[in-house]
């Protein structure tokens, strides 16, 4: 079974949740991180009792876990941010690699260059080896939400595998909007990559075979975004729509009017994605503040240290 995800974290879940709970468990390292709601730093007693939890948490996790079974190998990944940007180019292409350099150069990444061609290079790679094992009749599992880059890598690629004409099986296992938990809980995820290696394997229930004109209707809603290219997609009302660049900036200043005059960039950008749940990147959220800064709304008081990001800045709100 060839596995499909769209993002890095969902693909180290995965593979950790091929082999996650089978055998005993011989315990992990578990790593804690706590600081109190008044900013001071927990006792050594309490950072001890915190971890004692988290470990038999995973202990738990471990126990309660279904495999997947599966090697590593059969895991593919295509981290492409595809609600992002120009989505002109047929494959892969350049278009596309200008978008991921843009997003990478916000983390000042050393040989910027390289490490997007390198991305770009295994990306095909990616395509070619599924490509390969889809012609030869392996059966395709795709792991999709409603995040927008996991329900756009979902399209693009149908859009791929749709001319080859294969007769190959192709499972979807779509990620539930809502989940009940104990206690009398919900949870609410908003991408695969919020889920942890023991949780895979009881999502598997959920699949569903994906019949050819599924793939048909994929493809085609894909070239009509792509004949749109609009600078985001998003889901609105259930579906994927082009959108303008400025979708989100009504969180973003909702957030900014609850800061005092001077304020920390992470602290919005965090408090976006932690508040609205979006399916948005902090890249996105960065480059339209740096926008508003453009635009005059927000002005730098304190630049980012050298080296770093961005949203180490300290900004001043110059709106009327």
């Amino acid at each position: 079974m060839i596995e499909i995800v769209f993002g890095e974290s969902a693909c180290g879940s995965l593979k950790i949740a091929q082999t996650y709970g089978k055998g005993k468990y011989r315990g992990s390292a578990v790593s804690v991180f706590m600081r109190h709601e008044d900013g001071s730093v927990p006792s050594s007693d309490e950072m001890k009792e915190a971890q004692i939890q988290a470990q038999e948490q995973e202990h738990i996790a471990w126990e309660n876990a279904i495999p997947l079974g599966g090697k590593s190998s059969d895991v593919y990944c295509f981290d492409m941010a595809l609600s992002v940007g120009d989505i002109s180019d047929n494959g892969i292409g350049e278009q596309r690699k200008n978008v991921l350099k843009k997003m990478l150069s916000v983390w000042f990444v050393e040989d910027l260059d390289y490490q997007v061609e390198e991305k770009i290079q295994k990306i095909k790679t990616t395509l070619s080896s599924v490509i390969e094992r889809y012609v030869a009749g392996e059966e395709v599992r795709i792991w999709y939400s409603y995040n927008p880059d996991e329900f756009c890598g979902m399209y693009w690629l149908m859009k791929q595998l749709r001319p080859l004409n294969c007769q190959t099986t192709i499972y979807l296992v779509k990620l539930p909007a809502w989940e009940y938990g104990k206690e009398n809980t919900m949870t609410s995820k908003i991408a695969w990559g919020e889920v942890s290696p023991g949780e895979w394997g009881k999502y598997i229930t959920l699949q569903e075979k994906a019949k050819p004109v599924f793939l048909s209707a994929c493809a085609m809603k894909w070239n009509q975004l792509q004949n749109e290219n609009a600078p985001l997609r998003a889901m609105l009302n259930g579906k994927l729509q082009s959108v303008s660049e400025d979708i989100y900036d009504s969180f973003i200043l909702r957030e900014i009017a609850e800061q005092p005059e001077q304020f920390k960039m992470a602290i919005v950008i965090g408090n976006v994605l932690g508040k609205y749940q979006l399916g948005i990147s902090d890249v996105w959220i960065s480059n339209r503040i740096d926008k508003m800064l453009e635009d005059g709304v927000l002005e730098i008081i304190q630049d980012a240290p050298k080296g770093e990001t961005n949203y180490r800045r300290i900004l001043r709100k110059r709106m009327k």
